[in-house]
């Protein structure tokens, strides 16, 4: 995923650096950990704030800056550990990405190592498998994963994901790890998907919500039995938005609430449509939430609703399945949405790829749609033949933009014209295997690690399966 516009490295450099100094071999929870370097040295979706329907967004300065060279110095890959016995799949989420340091949960751990150097600097071990990460790094360096007890629970199958636990991503060492029991039952509560948002870390699940305080642990909210209606998850970052589900199973209707996220308060409440599947938080501020009707096709996102300040339906966005590339998971997870981004009042995504003009090219483009009319604003990203553009977040005013072809890229254009586009990053190679639109990709400061967060037992023992790649530029 150029025209002129900072960083770019032209022609004129034939140095093309290949030198590999270095080259290190890390074991990552029984798998390999491969680097290669050649010497030197938080997710941040940050959206402009509406101050009303009318009011035009504010641009915001971008974080990221272009490198003196944006050639990757440093590569590195891990290798797929062995499962447990008996498991053919294991569940991996979680990946997170400070300026230091770049965590991954594995099989029976969480492993952090230098980011821009792959060494591997600790480990925090983890008794089951992990069902969800949160999607950013929070205050402090602060993330959080959920995931089971044990491999196996006392009848012998799989263990459910009951365990929610805060660590430092830089040190890796655990804040505290909690659990909830509802009423009266002997169960513990399982949760699918962790969010952050301010001192607020929230879970949810098929049973409901919970909340706790980022630093301490403590509860500050957690279902009730018997309730006629609860959160099946949140979106986090700028504000807590909730996700609620009121009625029978099969006959759900959904809610979307702005809580108050030290006590579970709703400031605002909007009441979606009948018949739409579990909604996904695409932005917390501004609110826009994909919906899925459920005949469009695996996207998980048909159209987006933009919400204003006071819970008001702004405008409508068509998103057909069979015209733009996203992933919204169909799995009830809020905040999953993939190639969908937000920022200056507008709403980013790709078209799905096409043929190009060349012989075996490819090419689409980002569209731009207005969340106050839902309408296109005429403003695109082409790909042109070079390889098609894969939107992966905001960095204040600009949009951060993935290309995978001939080599990965990542590029930032100015959000509201999409032009001037500046490399952040040329990694100088292709990771094949894993793509954004599947799989899980965090980007910061020039360095970027995708990686897979469902693990497969391979075919055969000859098999290499990478789990993760990552790349770092000066």
């Amino acid at each position: 995923m150029g025209p002129p516009g900072g960083g770019r490295r032209t022609g004129r450099r034939t140095s093309i650096v290949i030198a590999v100094v270095t080259a290190i071999t890390l074991i990552v929870g029984g798998g390999v950990w491969y680097a290669a370097s050649s010497g030197g040295g938080s997710k941040d979706k940050t959206a402009a704030k509406p101050g009303g329907d009318r009011e035009k967004a504010r641009y915001i300065k971008p974080k990221e800056t272009v490198p003196a060279d944006a050639k990757a110095f440093f590569s590195t890959k891990a290798l797929q550990p062995g499962l447990p016995k008996g498991e053919s799949t294991w569940n991996s989420k979680g990946s997170w990405l400070t300026d230091k340091v770049y965590a991954k949960a594995s099989v029976s751990k969480i492993v952090g190592v230098e980011a821009t150097s792959g060494k591997r600097l600790w480990d925090l071990p983890k008794p089951g498998e992990s069902c969800a990460g949160s999607p950013d790094v929070g205050k402090d360096g602060i993330a959080a994963v959920v995931t089971g007890a044990a491999v196996k629970d006392d009848r012998g199958v799989r263990a459910p994901c009951t365990e929610v636990t805060a660590f430092d991503v830089d040190t890796g060492d655990k804040l505290w790890t909690k659990s909830i029991t509802v009423g009266s039952q002997k169960d513990k509560t399982p949760f699918n998907q962790v969010t952050i948002s301010g001192d607020t870390v929230a879970v949810g699940g098929l049973y409901g919500g919970a909340a706790f305080d980022l630093r301490s642990g403590k509860v500050l909210w957690e279902p009730k039995q018997g309730e006629q209606c609860h959160d099946v998850g949140y979106g986090g970052g700028e504000q807590l938005v909730a996700v609620r589900s009121c009625g029978d199973f099969g006959s759900e209707r959904y809610r979307v609430q702005v809580l108050d996220p030290a006590t579970g308060k709703a400031k605002w409440t909007h009441k979606l449509p009948a018949g739409v599947q579990t909604p996904s938080v695409v932005s917390s501020r501004p609110v826009v939430v994909a919906l899925d009707s459920g005949e469009i096709g695996p996207s998980g996102a048909s159209s987006a609703f933009a919400i204003d300040e006071r819970g008001k339906l702004r405008a409508r966005i068509a998103l057909p399945a069979d015209k733009y590339l996203h992933a919204c998971g169909k799995t009830s997870v809020v905040q999953d949405c993939r190639g969908i981004v937000t920022g200056n009042d507008q709403l980013y995504v790709a078209t799905k790829q096409r043929d190009g003009s060349k012989k075996y090219s490819s090419t689409n483009e980002i569209v731009v749609f207005s969340l106050a009319t839902g309408k296109t604003t005429g403003t695109k990203l082409p790909a042109g033949d070079a390889s098609p553009v894969f939107p992966i977040r905001m960095d204040g005013g600009n949009v951060l933009v993935y290309k995978s072809a001939p080599f990965t890229q990542v590029v930032s254009v100015d959000g509201r014209t999409m032009k001037g586009e500046k490399v952040l990053l040329d990694a100088r190679t292709r990771p094949s295997t894993l793509s954004p639109l599947l799989h899980e990709l965090v980007f910061t400061h020039n360095k970027l690690f995708i990686s897979s967060d469902l693990l497969a037992r391979p075919s055969s023992k000859a098999q290499e399966t990478v789990m993760m790649y990552g790349f770092a530029a000066k």
